[in-house]
């Protein structure tokens, strides 16, 4: 990426006033045409590619890594866990940067320290410096994936083109989420585990230069900035992501699960407090007091929580229940991954003629009956059987994941585009360590293996099937596209 191309994408910063007016405004026509917005939407989409699959496609590398650099296994575990924390710790953060600074100059922002930190990655000598580079990229990520929601609404500001978009943008983040440990398996075994960080470099170029050439500016708003709301909410996610993600490799009752839980509860009061005498905080109380927007958010989290919860405990079925190597688990995951890459444009659709409540709805229940399926196997049952439980989890994941981004961003007003994209985010990552946590506690008994995941699953059962009631509950009226 050149020099004048990253100028390019932080240009037309205005000066900040104290209302909430924007302060300029370049719609998509300023991009000259259809094919100039479609390239411009490529490239984030491109970027939306590369942040997902890395949160999946390092696992597959850490063997690699350890014998490499001479690792232990829990050092190890943080050259994963240190990006996922980065990323929930600056969402909030993010969001709301993007309102005031625009979308497209944080997404290219985060673009540029993303690379940068990938080829901190590929060339470090020992895990401390590995670990470092990849809290690097995670913060580059957690730029980048809730300025890509606002930034397709700002692209697409016509209702069936935006359903399309955020179709769009679900598939790729699902395509990214199942092709993560086959691409890093064959990168590892062809070239090195360093090649997963340097393929970053290139791909995020050339997101870059789309995004630069071809993408008008977002609105932006002064809003004011609130530094001691914004330090507190980093503290309390990453004070409750370290707590999940200890709890379930740990245990609950580990000293550092139990200190982590600690300083998130007292930055949630003391958010609380400082939020409430702020003259502009951080999460403006108009949004989260909005029944249909707090309802989103949750419904997002329980999402999470069933869909990478119920993944992990499905992966550990098929590798320890059934014996399966990795290569044949990853194929037993294709109902699911196919449906999960091609179903979101399909519900696009459906998003364009503002059905985004009906569609969300149908996501959830088949969330609700595959996992009821699933949750009555054991290890002899026959493999189509499970298969069709997959597919219908699949389709929960293609509805669900687009509508619910749609859903939010339809409640929230147009100056607060980012933030809410940044609360949603904050929301179904959470959701995503604390699913991982409790579902993997749940079954981390070898000898009693079956039993335990069928509780696992009939709880994630109940989440989606609560997360229908709040839909239907508290969006009565069809949400707004």
């Amino acid at each position: 990426m050149s020099t004048n191309e990253v100028q390019n994408l932080s240009d037309d910063a205005g000066a900040a006033n104290d209302s909430a007016a924007p302060i300029r405004q370049d719609g998509p026509d300023a991009a000259g045409s259809a094919l100039s917005v479609s390239l411009g939407y490529l490239g984030v989409l491109i970027g939306v590619f590369v942040i997902v699959l890395d949160t999946t496609i390092v696992n597959v590398a850490v063997p690699a890594i350890q014998r490499e650099l001479n690792g232990t296994v829990n050092t190890v575990q943080w050259v994963v866990n240190s990006y996922n924390l980065a990323f929930a710790a600056l969402l909030l953060s993010a969001g709301a940067a993007a309102d005031r600074l625009g979308g497209r100059r944080v997404f290219g922002y985060g673009l540029v320290l993303f690379a940068t930190a990938s080829l901190m990655c590929g060339l470090a000598p020992t895990p401390p410096a590995l670990i470092g580079a990849r809290l690097v990229q995670g913060l580059g990520a957690a730029l980048m994936l809730p300025t890509a929601l606002s930034l397709a609404s700002h692209l697409h500001p016509e209702q069936r083109a935006r359903g399309r978009a955020f179709g769009q943008w679900a598939a790729v983040a699902g395509a990214a989420t199942v092709l993560g440990p086959l691409v890093g398996g064959i990168l590892v075994d062809t070239l090195s585990w360093r090649a997963i960080f340097f393929i970053n470099v290139p791909v995020a170029g050339v997101a870059g230069v789309l995004l630069a050439r071809n993408t008008p500016e977002t609105v932006r708003h002064s809003h004011r900035f609130d530094p001691a709301g914004q330090l507190l909410g980093v503290v309390l996610l990453t004070g409750a992501a370290l707590a999940l993600t200890e709890a379930g490799h740990a245990g609950w009752t580990e000293p550092l699960t139990l200190i982590a839980a600690a300083v998130a509860v007292l930055a949630a009061v003391g958010m609380g407090l400082v939020e409430h005498r702020a003259v502009a905080p951080l999460i403006p109380p108009g949004l989260i007091r909005k029944p249909g927007f707090a309802a989103i958010a949750i419904v997002g989290l329980l999402l999470s929580v069933g869909i990478y919860g119920q993944m992990f405990v499905l992966t550990l079925y098929f590798q320890g229940a059934r014996n399966y190597s990795a290569w044949l688990t990853g194929l037993a995951f294709l109902p699911f991954a196919v449906t999960t890459t091609i179903g979101p444009l399909i519900a696009g659709r459906f998003l364009g003629r503002n059905k985004v409540r009906t569609t969300l709805l149908v996501g959830q229940l088949a969330g609700a009956a595959g996992t009821l399926l699933l949750a009555m196997t054991d290890q002899d049952t026959p493999y189509w059987i499970l298969a069709i439980g997959l597919l219908v989890l699949g389709v929960c994941q293609a509805a669900s994941q687009p509508a619910v981004a749609a859903a939010a961003l339809a409640e929230a007003p147009a100056e607060q585009a980012g933030i809410a994209s940044g609360v949603l985010t904050s929301a179904r990552q959470v959701g995503s360590v604390f699913g991982v946590a409790l579902l993997g506690g749940l079954v981390s008994h070898p000898s009693r293996f079956i039993p335990d995941m069928h509780t696992a699953l009939l709880i994630v059962t109940a989440a989606f099937v609560i997360g229908a009631a709040l839909t239907v509950v508290a969006t009565r009226t069809p949400a707004r596209a």
